[in-house]
């Protein structure tokens, strides 16, 4: 007897549960906070006008991106004129993460009586993640101006599904990603099989032949997404030449399953800029190999001396380089023959006044 009061208690429980899950939502508190749209796009699908309960048309696959549009309503009539605020929208994928759920939450709005808002709430389908169909929890919750809380949930069904043989990137990148002066590089990639099916003989090749870049590794995937067997990793090391130009070198990455039938392809990008000390070194020893040439005309004064005539050269002045000590600069050099002119003026000057003392 009591075993048959416990279950009548427990279904009038669910009645209002039952009858509260309508194309509206199920509401759970308030009744004023309503959903009027649910749509549902998987990659480029789109599944429109969703019931409560409905399982989504188009199967997800892992990595795939699926977003959930929905509107909100403020049931409130104009004359209640009541507006519900901080409206928040939660969306659960649960157990789809290694049986951790995913959710994401939309940003927090107020509504007007009357008034619907849209919603649009994102998630990318892990890469290391079960075949199996997965429940979709969304809940929306908001409080009215009277302090009463308005919540109301909406619950989907999505499918996750494998091909039989697909192996994915999880990563491919360089370090450094760009090089000046350094010539040392690692290129980190790793790879995981995200089909139904094991993988033998996966061929994983790194090539870029103006960089001499080529290595190949051979391994075997497991199937289970949860298994470090279903993953390869490496680190690939390598210097590149000196001689290389500037420019952008792609580093191409090429996994290869199926018994040599597929394939998937990653590039890294390696920059080659200018190294800015070696630049500058080489451009000061341009500089030092650079000659500067001093040419100084050579100078004839002719000074009558009584019918006896005295030519004065000036001595011709080599080349110098440009890093000159001050006895070599262009200005001392300048004055020096200056001088020395000045200097065989006056002994001109002198020998002339001493011939005409002594014609006198």
């Amino acid at each position: 007897m009591l075993n048959k009061i416990i279950g009548l208690f427990l279904v009038l429980a669910l009645i209002p549960m039952v009858l509260g899950a309508n194309e509206n939502g199920n509401i759970i508190t308030g009744g004023q906070l309503i959903i009027t749209d649910m749509d549902v796009k998987v990659n480029s699908k789109t599944d429109k006008n969703m019931d409560f309960g409905d399982k989504i048309k188009e199967e997800a696959r892992p990595g795939s991106t699926v977003e959930f549009s929905i509107e909100v309503k403020n049931n409130f009539t104009n004359a209640e004129d009541l507006e519900i605020e901080d409206i928040q929208v939660t969306v659960t994928i649960e157990g789809i993460d290694d049986d951790d759920d995913l959710e994401e939450e939309a940003k927090e709005f107020d509504l007007k009586d009357g008034k619907d808002e849209k919603k649009k709430i994102e998630f990318d389908i892990p890469l290391e993640v079960d075949e199996d169909t997965f429940d979709v929890l969304i809940e929306i919750e908001g409080d009215d101006e009277n302090g009463t809380t308005h919540e109301v949930q909406f619950e989907l069904e999505l499918e996750v599904e494998k091909a039989d043989n697909e192996v994915q990137f999880l990563r491919n990148s360089l370090t450094p990603s760009e090089i000046k002066c350094g010539r040392n590089l690692q290129l980190s990639t790793s790879v995981i099989n995200t089909g139904a099916d094991d993988e033998d003989d996966v061929t994983l090749e790194v090539t870029n032949a103006e960089l001499g870049v080529s290595f190949r590794e051979v391994f075997d995937l497991t199937e289970d997404p949860f298994d470090d067997d279903s993953k390869y990793r490496k680190t690939f090391s390598f210097t590149v030449p000196s001689d290389v130009g500037l420019g952008i070198y792609p580093i191409t990455s090429r996994v290869t399953f199926d018994n040599g039938a597929d394939t998937e392809t990653e590039t890294a990008n390696l920059v080659v800029g200018t190294c800015e000390a070696l630049a500058k070194e080489e451009e000061e020893e341009e500089e030092e190999e650079v000659e500067v040439v001093v040419v100084t005309p050579s100078v004839d004064t002719t000074v009558p001396t009584g019918g006896v005539t005295v030519d004065i050269v000036t001595p011709p002045v080599l080349p110098t380089t440009e890093e000159k000590s001050l006895f070599q600069s262009t200005g001392f050099l300048t004055a020096l023959i200056a001088g020395e002119v000045l200097l065989v003026i006056v002994a001109i000057l002198i020998v002339v006044a001493v011939m005409r003392k002594r014609r006198d």
